[in-house]
């Protein structure tokens, strides 16, 4: 699949191969797309997305076509519609992402000129047989850098795997494919794949495209701010702890988690020993522009009966589960492990007055204790002691870059088989301590942060609590944008008093005008294996959430 090592390609230095992955990046984007220097933003511009507007590289009508008027599911009405062309909209969504990619360095494999010409098939048997292949039918997709597309390199930010082209597309997007989508690139990773950051010596660090000062998230840190400056109407992460939900709440997209077994993984590129078993099994889902892209996404994916060729995807879980047409009962966390900054404790009490005068029922949820489920995550996650990413940087001599040591993962010893039995008996206690807690609630659902904070300075996110409790537990999470910071909504907490030094810390962090306008998102999860009602379910409350006052 192309992670064979190329022992030509490491002879160069990493810096060599570095430059020359960098060159032909530059290669795949068209002279015409290009900005100049003198045209581009000033450094200390912190939202980059109204640039797109006025750098007169996409044509009004492009505009209109890659702007919020559309999410996927109405794009892909209108190009079913005759409205308009595949070719058209494919070529506005590959500029609007050579721009954004100008700004702030979220693509890794350029695709534009196959995926042009895709469009052009798509629309001649659009004008032959008046029908679309399929429900994606010329809508522009992007991809996270850990999928393998035929003829792209799959390095995951690896310098020892760079020019070593896949040989065939990962099965997920080749479903997707078939269904019309046209994937125009894929996007950018951490180092490891274990960061809530964008940053690679491969492809550099990505900026988060909301407010550049601060971090676009991880793992899938480029998928996030691809789908933030709208390069793509539908985009494809992955999460093993909060790799979907982390970029989405950083760059305010929705994203979906589902629980492992529904959507399918088989044949993507791995970033670390293929056959590992952690005992978290690492997902993966959508991120795009509503709740009902997140419903599309799922339903095209589950269509094609994914279980006859991944055998990890469960049959009929999705199909014969029917949906309940209620009012969810909705169980809150408003904190456990560390305190929230101040705009997350403002967004999570404002959703629940708005949820609570719509009628909804609200129950206090306490969960075993998010830093004790993110002790066990980290010993599990280190397993190996990451033996196979050191592996692969003694091969290209490239080295550690700052996110992935600051995350504190690097120098933990690796386990013995029996202290990794150890380990996932602890897990297996807090999944029984989740459940029991959500029995006793008598929840449909759980409202929660997103994380400690909204978007934090690059390489700063070094906590996962508010994620990856969920996938030690293996239940379903949406993530759903709500609101942004405001220093005169969101001031310091002057009385905050700590409950230890970890809180402390967290808190310090924040800085009300430097995090003027990140967006503050929500967390809705459901039971394991409900992610078909929780789906239904996050779109009502969206509804109430964001629906009109």
């Amino acid at each position: 699949m192309g992670d064979n090592n190329n022992k030509s390609a490491t002879r160069k230095s990493w810096q060599e191969l570095q430059a020359a992955k960098k060159a032909e990046q530059d290669a795949r984007i068209p002279a015409e797309w290009k900005l100049k220097k003198e045209d581009l933003p000033p450094e200390d511009t912190v939202d980059l997305r109204p640039f797109v507007n006025s750098c007169e590289i996409l044509s009004p009508a492009e505009l209109a076509i890659t702007s919020e008027e559309y999410d996927a599911t109405s794009l892909a009405a209108a190009i079913a519609e005759g409205k308009f062309t595949a070719l058209e909209v494919v070529t506005a969504f590959c500029k609007r992402a050579a721009i954004g990619h100008q700004l702030c360095n979220m693509l890794t494999e350029i695709m534009f000129a196959d995926a042009m010409e895709r469009a052009k098939e798509l629309d001649d048997i659009y004008k032959k047989t008046g029908k679309v292949v399929g429900p994606l039918h010329g809508v522009p997709m992007t991809f996270k850098e850990c999928f393998h597309f035929k003829g792209y390199d799959s390095t995951n930010g690896y310098m020892s795997r760079v020019f070593q082209p896949a040989d065939r597309t990962s099965p997920l997007p080749e479903l997707l494919q078939a269904a019309g989508a046209v994937i125009i690139s894929k996007t950018n990773v951490p180092q490891t794949m274990l960061v809530a950051e964008a940053d690679n010596n491969v492809f550099g660090r990505t900026k988060n495209p909301v407010n550049s000062r601060l971090t676009c998230g991880g793992s899938s840190g480029g998928e996030g701010a691809s789908q933030a400056f709208r390069c793509s109407a539908l985009g494809v992460g992955t999460d093993v702890g909060g790799s979907i939900r982390i970029p989405a709440a950083c760059n305010g997209v929705y994203g979906y988690k589902p629980t492992f077994g529904i959507i399918p993984m088989i044949g993507y590129s791995y970033s670390g020993w293929t056959g590992s078993n952690t005992g978290i099994p690492a997902v993966t889902g959508p991120l795009g522009h509503s709740v009902r892209d997140l419903s599309l996404f799922t339903r095209i994916v589950r269509a094609a009966q994914p279980w006859k060729f991944d055998p990890a995807v469960i049959p009929s879980i999705v199909e014969f589960v029917p949906e309940a047409h209620r009012k969810p009962i909705i169980g809150v966390i408003y904190a456990s492990g560390l305190t929230p900054h101040p705009p997350v404790r403002r967004a999570m009490r404002e959703a629940v007055s708005k949820l609570a005068a719509a009628g909804y029922e609200i129950r206090d949820f306490n969960p075993p204790d998010f830093i004790g489920i993110r002790d066990i995550s980290e010993q599990l996650f280190t397993l190996d002691g990451l033996s196979y990413p050191k592996q692969e940087f003694a091969k290209s001599g490239e080295p550690v870059v700052p996110s992935v040591k600051k995350i504190g993962f690097w120098d933990i010893p690796p386990k013995t088989q029996e202290e990794a039995w150890q380990w996932n008996t602890k897990k297996g206690q807090v999944q029984k301590d989740m459940l029991d807690e959500w029995q006793r609630v008598g929840c449909d659902v759980v409202l929660a942060p997103a994380g400690p904070h909204s978007a934090v300075l690059p390489g700063d996110w070094t906590s996962d609590i508010y994620t990856v409790a969920w996938n030690v537990c293996d239940y379903p999470a949406i993530i759903i944008p709500f609101t942004h910071v405001d220093p005169v909504l969101d001031p310091v907490d002057a009385e905050f008093k700590p409950r230890h030094t970890a809180d402390q810390k967290n808190q310090d962090m924040y800085d009300p005008e430097l995090f003027k306008g990140a967006p503050v998102a929500l967390q809705i999860v459901g039971p394991r294996l409900g992610d078909k009602q929780l789906l239904k379910d996050a779109g009502l409350l969206d509804s109430v959430l964001n629906g009109p006052v």
